[in-house]
């Protein structure tokens, strides 16, 4: 379908009162990295990408992914620009798949998964992109929507985690420059620059549709490297430590181990020493003694806590003082 075409139904501008990058990006991002995302992968998605697997092998070679390919119109010229490698659309949507008529290239595979839990799905299987194109689009251009961006958004480690050229297009600049501010963060370089006129042409249908509609459509572009997820900053890993509901894994075991076995604070203590700890700075070089965890207490749970404690305590008597106990009841004063 050429620019200008006639099938196209004019795209609407982007409507934000939004300016700037959103000033919420970096903490986001911080705690993304902290705290990796767990819940179990969508069975639908585990599926895919184990089907996936057996037909590419284990380590595919040359693979780029196209996340979010809608129809599969980009997945098809990305596999003809690359002969090369192995090209992967993956969409959420099996209707905007199914809508797929053209035959694929031989090199081309179409997939309908989660992207987020896609990507989380390579990483842990060790896959490395040569590239990875987001066409668009993603934008949730309100303000206060800002965190279902893929720039705030909790699958954007396992992103960075698969490495390679990525490339995110959009026509809506500011989308991309909060890119732009997160990969700098990071110390990625990354350039923005809108699309010519004349370029080659269009890689999606979406991009076919702004193009038509007069719409000034931008290519952010940055060298990922060989991937893997990055360690959190070591000012965010603090705060976040010393935020209310983040215990060391010292002082929840000493709670657990005073409380009796029928308290009611005992099995999320014990939820919370099972999870995974907040994950560490590059260079921290502390064992698992030095780990923090997040644990709700609930409504008054932190008062019910230090009242038990101080009962321990006290049924310790003369000389029999818990360092344990006294430095669980402390944390638990402080916060």
């Amino acid at each position: 379908m050429a620019r200008g075409s006639a099938l196209f139904t004019a795209a609407k501008p982007i409507e934000t009162a939004q300016a700037t990058p959103h000033d919420g990006l970096l903490d986001r991002l911080q705690r993304h990295l902290l705290r990796l995302p767990t819940a179990p992968v969508a069975a639908h998605t585990q599926a895919a990408f184990e089907a996936l697997q057996r037909e590419l092998g284990p380590t595919p070679g040359a693979l780029i992914f196209d996340s979010g390919c809608g129809t599969g119109e980009s997945t098809r010229n990305l596999a003809e620009r690359h002969p090369e490698a192995w090209v992967v659309g993956v969409d959420k949507s099996a209707d905007r798949l199914g809508r797929h008529r053209s035959a694929l290239p031989a090199n081309a595979r179409l997939l309908r998964a989660e992207l987020g839990d896609f990507w989380r799905c390579a990483v842990a299987a060790g896959w490395r992109l040569k590239a990875h194109y987001l066409p668009y689009p993603n934008p949730w251009p309100k303000a206060r929507h800002y965190k279902r961006r893929w720039p705030a958004h909790p699958a954007f480690p396992w992103l960075l985690g698969l490495g390679g050229d990525l490339e995110v297009r959009s026509n809506w600049r500011l989308y991309l420059e909060e890119w732009q501010v997160v990969l700098a963060s990071l110390e990625i370089p990354s350039t923005l620059a809108p699309l010519p006129a004349d370029s080659a042409p269009p890689l999606s249908p979406f991009e076919a549709k702004y193009l038509a509609s007069g719409h000034a459509c931008y290519a952010l572009r940055a060298a990922l490297g060989a991937g893997g997820v990055p360690a959190p900053s070591w000012s965010a890993y603090q705060a976040r430590c010393e935020a209310p509901e983040v215990f060391s894994r010292p002082v929840l075991a000493a709670i657990l181990a005073a409380l009796p076995a029928a308290h009611p604070q005992r099995e999320p203590l014990a939820e919370a020493l099972a999870a995974a700890p907040l994950r560490k700075p590059a260079g921290h070089r502390g064992g698992e003694a030095s780990d923090f965890l997040s644990c709700d207490l609930g409504p008054g749970g932190r008062e019910v806590l230090m009242q038990a404690l101080e009962q321990a305590l006290e049924q310790g008597g003369e000389g029999g003082d818990d360092p344990a106990l006294t430095l669980a009841l402390r944390a638990l004063r402080s916060r």
